[in-house]
Order: C-alpha cells, then structure tokens, then sequence
C-alpha cells in the first residue's frame, strides 16, 4: 500500500457539497475581488481567533508570504532596516523580509523545542532592528509573551513582534491564540496548511484599526476608496472571493481536523518513543495545532538510509527543511543548534485524511528500519 504524504482531496471529499454550493454561490454573484465572501471570511476568521477575549480585524491576501510582508511594510520597514528571525524555517519567511528590502538576522533555536530561542535576542539587537519574527513552527507555539516582554526589559519598545502563523492556526500559548499576541500575526491557507485554500491565500491579523487599515490599503495598490495611492510600496496582494468562500466553509472543521491530527502524533510519539528518535517539546501552557510530524533520528547518514527505506516501503516521507536558511546569505553566522538538527530531521506522513492504517504502516516501517 502506497501511503501519501498528502491526500488533499480526501478532506475536499469531506466537504464537497458544501463547498460546491459556496463556488456556486459566487459565480451566481458575479463578484470575485474584494467583495461579500471576503468579508464574511475576515470576520469569521478574526471570531476564531479572538474567542471572547482581545481586540483585533482580519485583512485577507494572496498568501502567507505577502502576510508577513505587508505586515513589515504597515511598520514602514524597508531598505537600512534588519529584522529578526529564525533560519530553521520554510524558505518564505526570510523572503518576505527581503522582499520590503530588510535585511533578516538569524538566532539559533532551542534544542528541545527547535523554535526561537528568546536567549539569543538581546545580542542580535542593533539600533537598525525594526522587528522581531518569530515562527510557530510545525505548529508549536513560539514564546512570543517571552520575547516582547524581553523586548521590554531591553527598552525596545519600538521593536515590534510579527508572528508568523503560518503553520499554527488553532494553536494557542497563555490562553491566546497565536497570531494575536504580537502587534501582527502572518497566516498561510496555502492548500496543505490547517485551514487550507483550493488555491492560495494568507491573511495578517492586526491589534489595531489603524494597522488594519494600513493592511488593507497596502494590499490594494495603496488605495483608500479607489483615490491617489497613500502608500508608494503597496502591493496587489488581494484574497479572491472564490477562494474566501471555500475557506469560510473549511474554517468549520479546522477544531476536527486538528483534533485528528493530535491524536496521530501522539500515537507517533507513544509506538516510536522506544526507539532512538526524538521530537519536538511543546512549551508550558502551550496547546498546538500540529501541521506536521517530525522526527529527529541520531545523524544525517541515519535520517537519509531511513528516507530510502521508507520509500521502498511506500512510504511517502519529506524533510522540513533540507537546509538553513542562514547558509545562503552572505556572511553567514553560526547557529549551532540549527546546523545541528537540520541534517537529522524528517517529516512523517500526518494529515487529517490520513487513515489508521496507513499510520500503522509508517510506524510498522519505522520500526523494522531500527530492528525493533
């Protein structure tokens, strides 16, 4: 049995009525930019995440990327300016950065959570950082409430925090769901992440009105109202009304399918716990929101026999992420603790639509690899 990383069209299977009455709908409608489905998704979505507590608006765009960047471009951040970040990361969050002209800077990671370790922050500090990025990783909360208060103790008060949630939605640390706890939160529905498009899409998520609005203007050339453009590096980086009425509809089972996807990495990590493998640490009053499984095994050799094993297998197994993203910028600098878990790490099949017995053959394949 061949079993996918990914089967996304078992979860469109699970909505597919609805989802064919929600393109429907808009096509009836004859309005398919910035219109009445994408309004009611912003609303809903910003329902979700806020719950009963906090303030804040949701501004839909074309992708998680664009959400970080016009989250950096609402700052004013641009050419001259750094912004920190991780480098054990997916390819986008570094690009978003150097997409407004910023310049990212790397801090190491934890060993045992493999997020940003608030630690390193104060010496990556110079009078040129703008704002700190952390990332939700795999969908383990970063300590976002550690470093804005570190950032406070320092008298960093104009640093500001942008999260990248982009793997996270439905993850919460302290009671707040992440991408509500810095001054703008990055989300991704690219179609693999937890709430996923049939397409692609982001959204950011602003404390404020007036950073909502400076969203919304950024995302549309500029524009208030169709007058003169306010901002001259604005973006066209619109959510389509077909893709905001697919998403309303999916942002229904988001809880489900997190739930599911809990349940298969604790059974990953309670039937592989015995073997010389490790994964990731969920910080203190953290709950995840798991978009993916991975597995740190004890070197690089080990890890790459263990990919073709399960391949022969029919196990369809991937690596988030091959290489750091540090190590292609000039003058890179040394991240230990991310050289060290790079080469070590593999991402095991774990989706919402993937079958117990597809689980029970990864775990059967892991196992025989270790003569277990």
């Amino acid at each position: 049995m061949r079993v996918p990383f990914f089967d996304l069209g078992r979860l469109v299977e699970e909505q597919r009525a609805e989802i064919d009455a929600a393109v429907g709908a808009v096509l009836a409608g004859g309005c398919f930019i910035l219109g009445p489905q994408l309004r009611r998704f912003e609303s809903e979505l910003g329902a979700a995440l806020l719950g009963k507590a906090g303030s804040g608006q949701v501004v839909g765009c074309n992708s998680g990327t664009d959400a970080i960047a016009l989250s950096l471009l609402a700052l004013g951040i641009g050419a001259g300016d750094e912004v920190i970040t991780v480098s054990h990361t997916a390819v986008p969050t570094a690009s978003a950065i150097r997409s407004v002209g910023a310049t990212p800077v790397y801090l190491d990671i934890k060993e045992d959570t493999w997020l940003m370790d608030p630690r390193c922050l104060e010496a990556a500090l110079t009078l040129r950082t703008r704002a700190v990025v952390p990332v939700h990783l795999y969908g383990n909360p970063a300590e976002v409430l550690l470093i804005a208060e570190q950032l406070a103790r320092l008298g960093r008060t104009d640093v500001a925090v942008v999260e990248d949630a982009a793997q996270a939605q439905g993850a919460s640390a302290a009671g707040a769901m992440v991408g509500t706890v810095g001054r703008f939160g990055a989300f991704s529905f690219y179609p693999t992440k937890n709430c996923g498009a049939l397409g692609d899409g982001g959204a950011v998520f602003a404390r404020s009105e007036a950073d909502a609005e400076r969203v919304r203007e950024l995302r549309h050339y500029g524009q208030k109202d169709r007058g003169l453009p306010r901002h001259p590096r604005a973006l066209n980086s619109r959510l389509d009304e077909l893709q905001a009425a697919i998403l309303t509809v999916r942002l229904g089972k988001v809880s489900e399918w997190n739930a599911r996807k809990a349940r298969m990495v604790q059974r990953y990590r309670s039937e592989l716990g015995d073997l010389p493998v490790r994964f990731q640490t969920v910080s203190e009053r953290c709950e995840p929101a798991w978009h993916l499984c991975v597995m740190e095994v004890e070197s690089g050799q080990v890890r790459d026999r263990l990919l073709r094993h399960l391949e022969r297998d029919g196990v369809q197994a991937l690596v988030h992420y091959p290489s750091p993203n540090h190590l292609g910028q000039v003058g890179a600098c040394s991240l230990p603790v991310t050289e060290a878990l790079s080469p070590r790490i593999l991402s095991l099949p774990m989706n919402a639509g993937l079958r117990e017995d597809e689980q029970a053959q990864v775990i059967d394949s892991v196992r025989r690899f270790h003569g277990r």
